[in-house]
């Protein structure tokens, strides 16, 4: 079976009816059009908390390897300023 392209269609349709149905799934599509408009947003928020996240990791990976690239003796020197006796 073949389907007719929908052009063909609504011309032989009277304009009332086709009105109606257009005017029927326009608001029946409205709540699943609001909820991926919903989502999408949602998502959007998701990915930039993710960001910010993933931001913060960055910064303390830098931050940890600095401490790791310091001498034994600065070690010492910051841990006697901190007043660790080990």
């Amino acid at each position: 079976m073949t389907l007719a392209n929908s052009g063909t269609i609504a011309s032989a349709v009277d304009p009332k009816v086709r009105d109606y149905v257009n005017a029927r799934l326009k608001e029946e599509l409205r709540p699943i059009k609001d909820d991926l408009i919903a989502i999408k947003i949602a998502i959007s928020d998701v990915r930039a908390a993710d960001e910010r996240e993933l931001a913060d990791i960055k910064g303390l990976v830098v931050k940890i390897q600095s401490v790791l690239q310091l001498s034994r003796g600065r070690v010492e020197q910051i841990a006697e300023k901190l007043g660790d006796e080990d």
